[in-house]
């Protein structure tokens, strides 16, 4: 759906920033119509590390159709690493890419425990100019049809929002952890609204034309893409990781979801990692890897 506004360089974000609140001011239908191209904007790819290159290279690659949303999608880029026995299902974020979750990957390796991913349509090594929640949901649905039901789903940012919605759609596994988890699709648009210098009247012409550009077809988009209202398998053990002061999505929208989400949920608090260095962070994939291997929520992390 929308890319951290944290993402963009802040030339390119403040000249489309300037062009936004133009069109805006002259109507809100006008800073919607110059607004969604941004928010539905991938771009740059994000680099893969050069200490992640390696565990990336001993992955076992293929790929997953992506429909995409009449239709005329293409195809993802999928991982697959270790045991092929219930994996853990890896989701990346908007912007990101499987292989930032590398040392998390080496951990379950170490662990006995097999991993598989994919770079979203436009991410990673994936091919395409832009994707859709739809992408995410279609990769996710045939990686699970190949090697599920899954043991565990962890997913960041998007990806993690991505990963709850799917579990309240009915992706079978047996615990998810969130890391940097947004909320739901109005705190993406009323966030990056904010961001770019729309005012209310803005924000809600660029809901509604979210809606009728990108998901036409769908019933319901805000009450169905709503990772704290949705009705979530009470069977299904959440763990949560945010950091403190991630500027991204604030730590509050993540105690939302674990409140929502009581008596099955913990939250895990970080300092000075922010939203994007707690994929990776070692005390994130230890209390991660805690959590799925041993059947705990995992030990309070530190950065």
């Amino acid at each position: 759906m929308a890319r951290p506004l944290a993402m963009a360089s802040s030339a390119a974000l403040a000249a489309a920033a300037l062009t936004i609140r133009a069109a805006g001011r002259l109507s809100p239908g006008l800073g919607a119509a110059a607004a969604l191209p941004l928010f539905m904007n991938t771009r740059p790819r994000m680099r893969m590390r050069p200490s992640d290159a390696p565990t990336m290279l001993t992955a076992q690659r293929g790929t997953v159709p992506v429909p995409g949303l009449h239709g005329r999608g293409g195809e993802a880029v999928a991982y697959a690493w270790g045991p092929a026995d219930s994996p853990v299902l890896l989701v990346h974020g908007w912007g990101g890419r499987a292989a930032q979750y590398a040392p998390l990957v080496r951990a379950f390796l170490d662990a006995g425990i097999g991993a598989v991913a994919f770079d979203a349509p436009a991410h990673g090594e994936s091919p395409g100019r832009g994707t859709y929640i739809v992408d995410f949901h279609a990769a996710i649905a045939e990686l699970a049809r190949r090697h599920g039901p899954f043991r565990a789903a962890v997913g960041h940012s998007f990806g993690a929002f991505a990963t709850l919605i799917a579990v309240a759609d009915g992706l079978e596994t047996s615990r998810v952890a969130a890391i940097s988890s947004t909320t739901d699709t109005d705190f993406m648009i009323s966030s990056f609204a904010r961001g770019v210098g729309l005012g209310p009247a803005g924000a809600e012409a660029l809901r509604d034309r979210f809606v009728r550009r990108i998901l036409p077809h769908e019933q319901r988009v805000f009450e169905r893409y709503n990772a704290v209202d949705r009705a979530f398998p009470e069977d299904v053990p959440c763990l949560f990781v945010h950091d403190t002061a991630d500027p991204i999505v604030p730590l509050a929208e993540a105690e939302r979801i674990v409140e929502a989400r009581k008596p099955n949920a913990r939250l895990v608090t970080t300092t000075g990692l922010g939203h994007y260095r707690t994929v990776s962070a070692p005390a994130v994939v230890e209390a991660v890897t805690a959590f799925i291997a041993d059947g705990t929520r995992g030990p309070s992390a530190r950065p």
